[in-house]
Protein backbone atom coordinates (compact mmCIF):
# COMPACT_ATOMS: atom_id res chain seq x y z
CA UNK A 1 0.00 0.00 0.00
CA UNK A 2 1.34 3.59 -0.87
CA UNK A 3 1.15 6.55 1.81
CA UNK A 4 -1.50 8.09 -0.32
CA UNK A 5 -3.78 4.83 -0.31
CA UNK A 6 -3.05 4.72 3.59
CA UNK A 7 -3.88 8.47 4.02
CA UNK A 8 -6.86 7.41 2.17
CA UNK A 9 -7.92 5.13 4.31
CA UNK A 10 -6.92 6.82 7.63
CA UNK A 11 -9.15 9.90 6.39
CA UNK A 12 -11.98 7.54 5.89
CA UNK A 13 -11.34 6.66 9.75
CA UNK A 14 -11.00 9.37 10.98
CA UNK A 15 -13.97 10.76 9.12
CA UNK A 16 -16.05 7.67 10.52
CA UNK A 17 -15.16 8.60 14.06
CA UNK A 18 -16.20 12.51 13.35
CA UNK A 19 -19.76 11.49 12.40
CA UNK A 20 -20.02 9.37 15.41
CA UNK A 21 -18.83 12.14 17.51
CA UNK A 22 -21.69 14.42 16.74
CA UNK A 23 -24.41 14.91 19.08
CA UNK A 24 -27.13 16.57 17.22
CA UNK A 25 -26.40 19.81 19.12
CA UNK A 26 -26.11 22.09 16.35
CA UNK A 27 -26.56 25.15 18.37
CA UNK A 28 -23.93 27.91 19.10
CA UNK A 29 -21.89 30.11 16.78
CA UNK A 30 -22.25 29.15 12.76
CA UNK A 31 -18.19 28.50 11.86
CA UNK A 32 -16.22 26.77 9.21
CA UNK A 33 -14.16 24.50 11.80
CA UNK A 34 -11.60 22.20 9.50
CA UNK A 35 -8.16 20.50 10.08
CA UNK A 36 -5.29 21.56 8.98
CA UNK A 37 -3.33 18.46 7.74
CA UNK A 38 0.85 19.10 6.77
CA UNK A 39 2.35 16.64 4.37
CA UNK A 40 5.89 18.29 4.40
CA UNK A 41 7.45 17.07 0.58
CA UNK A 42 4.57 15.30 -0.14
CA UNK A 43 2.90 15.29 -3.64
CA UNK A 44 -0.19 18.06 -4.09
CA UNK A 45 -1.97 16.13 -7.04
CA UNK A 46 -1.44 13.01 -4.94
CA UNK A 47 -2.63 14.10 -1.82
CA UNK A 48 -5.64 15.86 -3.06
CA UNK A 49 -6.73 12.83 -4.48
CA UNK A 50 -6.12 10.47 -1.81
CA UNK A 51 -8.04 13.35 0.39
CA UNK A 52 -10.88 13.05 -2.34
CA UNK A 53 -11.19 9.35 -2.42
CA UNK A 54 -11.73 9.42 1.12
CA UNK A 55 -14.79 11.37 -0.02
CA UNK A 56 -13.47 14.82 1.78
CA UNK A 57 -13.21 18.15 -0.36
CA UNK A 58 -9.54 19.92 -0.62
CA UNK A 59 -9.01 22.11 -4.02
CA UNK A 60 -5.43 22.90 -3.04
CA UNK A 61 -2.57 23.38 -0.63
CA UNK A 62 -2.89 26.20 1.12
CA UNK A 63 -0.34 28.53 3.12
CA UNK A 64 -1.49 28.73 6.51
CA UNK A 65 1.36 28.75 9.47
CA UNK A 66 2.90 26.82 6.97
CA UNK A 67 1.69 24.87 3.72
CA UNK A 68 -0.86 22.35 4.12
CA UNK A 69 -4.55 20.69 3.58
CA UNK A 70 -7.79 22.58 4.97
CA UNK A 71 -10.11 19.69 5.54
CA UNK A 72 -13.84 20.13 6.30
CA UNK A 73 -15.53 17.57 7.93
CA UNK A 74 -19.02 18.51 7.77
CA UNK A 75 -21.49 17.83 11.05
CA UNK A 76 -23.27 20.59 11.08
CA UNK A 77 -22.73 24.33 11.77
CA UNK A 78 -22.25 24.90 15.30
CA UNK A 79 -20.95 22.93 18.03
CA UNK A 80 -21.17 19.63 15.87
CA UNK A 81 -19.04 21.10 13.60
CA UNK A 82 -16.52 21.58 16.35
CA UNK A 83 -17.07 18.20 17.81
CA UNK A 84 -16.71 15.88 14.78
CA UNK A 85 -13.71 17.97 13.61
CA UNK A 86 -12.31 17.96 17.61
CA UNK A 87 -12.95 13.64 16.58
CA UNK A 88 -11.33 13.73 13.21
CA UNK A 89 -8.20 15.63 14.20
CA UNK A 90 -7.91 13.25 16.94
CA UNK A 91 -7.88 10.51 15.06
CA UNK A 92 -5.33 12.02 12.11
CA UNK A 93 -3.20 13.34 15.67
CA UNK A 94 -3.09 9.59 16.77
CA UNK A 95 -2.11 7.95 13.78
CA UNK A 96 1.07 10.03 13.79
CA UNK A 97 -0.57 12.89 11.16
CA UNK A 98 0.80 16.60 11.88
CA UNK A 99 -2.46 18.62 12.17
CA UNK A 100 -3.53 21.59 13.49
CA UNK A 101 -7.20 23.18 14.26
CA UNK A 102 -8.64 25.90 12.51
CA UNK A 103 -11.24 28.31 13.78
CA UNK A 104 -13.55 30.26 11.73
CA UNK A 105 -16.50 32.16 12.57
CA UNK A 106 -18.61 32.25 9.69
Amino acid sequence: MTKYEQLTEDLKEAHQKSKEAVTGDDGGTANLDSTFLTLPRWNEKKTIKAINDAGLYCGSKIHWIGNGYLISVGGGQGNDRVIARNAFSKYLKEKGYDVMHFDMID
